[in-house]
């Protein structure tokens, strides 16, 4: 017998009708069960009664019902021997015979019926279909990277304006920007297993005073990660990789050059970077390496000559039941060996002169992160985020005796945590909290502006629009984050509202890093006054941050944006012993200003 044998014959049997007569006198044409009863009676799975009638009003036994069960497998093995109805299965047949064998089991044994074949090839036809979707995706992801054709070309558009209004706007005339971009996409199938692709961005900006979230580089990674430090300016290609799979024979797919990389709840990498990484399932485990370029300037001030300095890292993560987890490391060791890296060169003999005090001679920079996300409960309605990032510092500096300076060595954790709700209609609601101590690294590269083109929500988004104080993360400061959601079902609308608000960790700071940057000279001790090391750079960072939101479906491809960012200072910027006050950092003082901020922009994919 074929191993299919059973159920797709049963498919042919239940969906042929054969032409005939009316088989039952009790049974008209317009009776609602003519067609049912029409079938089985052409398949010979029911009889009647010798007078002729169906008497479908008389209660039937679970006996009876058995022998129409097991007719119907006797129906089944002649037709398996005749080779028809081989090709009309589906997957509600199988799962009704299934449920009809189980059910009748005991009957069926009695009327001398074996099921055991059946439950056999059940669970072979549930493999077939599990290895069949498998393929079906696999065919998906393949059309859409292309298909058969060798080049794709694809890109997309944007255009955007924005309006920033500070508070005190006497010095800050021209806040206007308008902005364009486009991007043209080519993705070259080399092969089945050579994938190519190749993005030209060109941006053009009327001004460059605004600041929309765009990237940098990290506080001490070094801010040559990609273009300059800064994705969002210029001409360049943004994407520019090769994708390899199965490369060699123990499997896993190699990228190779500049993509779009994301790590975990964005705390420590959400850009384009130029790497190469390595990627193997391992059982349930997705792992990964990396090694990223970084042209690094040779200490925490990015000052002396510039050297290359690759980030070597490592990625884990795994589903286990229906929540998401993940592991991810870092680090960028000191490329000298052992040789000194400052001391101005002699300008008659070219070589290095002697360490002076305060000095750098070598670092490393480590971070690791973790965390998940996934559900709470069972309703549906609930999800989790949590993510944590752990930042280590080590710094060698030549350090003379009673100098008072300092080789810093400092270790920080920063961390996001969220609950979300979702009515799974219309309504969505977000409460979070973000934090970093004043021991933090800050991020290796972020870029908080990409929800233009629907990437992940980072947790530095909204208050980063308009101003630069955290292109590079979280040092010092916590933000609790209240948002909602209001997206009416069958329409183009979608509307969002977000408050942020912002206050240090630590009114005190001891990071040493932070001594190390108040330093006054060779001998000399840190200023008494080091409290601004926050992203505010105020001595009490404090700050309201309110987001509104809506986007307009246009087209299929093509989405309107509209936005409104209003950024309050409630901390002070100075707290000088000869004033009678603080200074509030609204009004100004070193550069810090309240702000208003509109947006308004159109995106299009084609």
């Amino acid at each position: 017998m074929k191993r299919l044998s059973v159920f797709v014959v049963l498919a042919f049997v239940l969906a042929t009708v054969a032409a005939s007569a009316n088989p039952f006198s009790d049974v008209p044409f317009s009776h609602w069960a003519y067609d049912a009863v029409n079938k089985l009676a052409a398949k010979n799975l029911i009889q009647g009664y010798p007078d002729g009638t169906y008497k479908g009003e008389k209660p039937v036994t679970r006996y009876a019902l058995a022998m129409v069960v097991g007719k119907m497998l006797a129906n089944v093995e002649q037709m398996l021997e005749k080779g028809v109805g081989t090709n009309l299965v589906t997957k509600s047949d199988l799962q009704t015979l299934e449920k009809l064998t189980v059910e009748f089991a005991d009957e069926l044994a009695l009327l001398g019926v074996k099921v055991t074949a059946l439950e056999d090839d059940m669970q072979v036809v549930k493999e077939d279909v599990s290895g069949l979707k498998k393929d079906v995706e696999g065919i998906k992801d393949y059309m859409a990277k292309g298909g058969m054709e060798k080049v794709k070309l694809s890109g997309d558009m944007l255009v955007r304006h924005s309006s920033l209004i500070h508070k005190n706007d006497l010095n800050n005339c021209n806040n206007v920007r308008t902005e364009s971009q486009i991007r043209f996409q080519f993705r070259a199938n080399i092969d089945e297993n050579i994938t190519a692709v190749a993005r030209w961005k060109m941006t053009e900006k009327n001004d460059a005073q605004n600041n929309d979230g765009f990237a940098n580089g990290g506080q001490v990674w070094g801010n040559n990660l990609h273009t300059g430090g800064n994705a969002d300016i210029g001409d360049a290609f943004d994407l520019a990789y090769l994708h390899i799979k199965d490369m060699f024979r123990f499997g896993g797919d190699f990228t190779f050059g500049r993509n779009f990389y994301a790590t975990g709840h964005s705390l420590l990498i959400n850009e384009f970077i130029d790497a190469i990484r390595y990627v193997k399932r391992s059982g349930d485990v997705d792992l990964g390496f990396i090694t990223i370029y970084d042209r690094h300037q040779g200490s925490y001030k990015d000052q002396g000559a510039v050297d290359f300095r690759n980030i070597w890292g490592f990625t884990a993560s795994t589903k286990y039941r229906d929540h998401d987890l993940y592991l991810n490391g870092f680090t960028q060791p000191d490329s000298d060996l052992g040789g000194r890296r400052f001391g101005a060169p002699s300008a008659t003999t070219k070589a290095s002169t002697a360490l002076v005090a305060g000095d750098y001679k070598s670092d490393v920079f480590s971070a690791l992160e973790f965390g998940g996300k996934g559900p709470i409960g069972q309703n549906g309605h609930w999800d989790y985020d949590l993510g944590f990032a752990y930042t280590m510092y080590d710094m060698d500096r030549y350090v003379p005796a009673n100098s008072g300076l300092i080789s810093p060595n400092i270790n920080g954790w920063a961390g996001h945590v969220a609950a979300k709700w979702d009515s799974k209609r219309e309504w969505a609601a977000k409460l979070g909290y973000t934090f970093a101590d004043d021991q933090s690294l800050g991020a290796i590269a972020i870029n908080n502006n990409m929800r233009y083109v629907d990437g992940i929500e980072t947790p530095y988004e909204d208050i980063s629009r308009g101003n630069t104080y955290f292109r590079d993360g979280f040092v010092n400061m916590g933000d609790l984050k209240l948002q909602v959601e209001y997206r009416p079902r069958n329409t183009k609308h979608y509307f969002r509202l977000a408050g942020d608000f912002l206050n240090e960790t630590k009114d005190n700071v001891s990071n040493e890093l932070a001594r190390v940057c108040s330093e006054t000279g060779v001998g000399g001790t840190p200023k008494a006054n080091i409290d601004s090391w926050n992203n505010l750079m105020t001595d009490d960072g404090q700050a309201g941050v309110f987001t509104f939101e809506y986007r307009y479906q246009l087209a299929e491809n093509t989405r309107i944006r509209l936005g409104y960012t209003s950024f309050t200072f409630d901390g002070d910027a100075v707290n000088a012993t000869n004033l009678t006050k603080a200074v509030d950092a609204g009004r100004g003082t070193n550069g810090d200003y309240d702000y208003n901020m509109f947006w308004a922009e159109i995106f299009s994919r084609f």
